[in-house]
């Protein structure tokens, strides 16, 4: 594998995208459960009798 040599600025860019993303997926994660949880209400509201 070949070597990159990084300006300061180039990793410090970098490494803020990295985590950026890793909290963005963070997010992402606790949006998708919160709507999971929301879709299961209202099909245990809508049909009382189906489990």
């Amino acid at each position: 594998m070949e070597k990159f040599r990084l300006s300061r600025a180039t990793y410090q860019l970098i490494e803020r995208a990295v985590t950026a993303l890793e909290c963005i997926g963070r997010e992402l994660k606790r949006y998708n459960d919160r709507h999971e949880r929301i879709a299961g209400k209202d099909t245990d509201e809508t049909n009382p009798g189906e489990s």
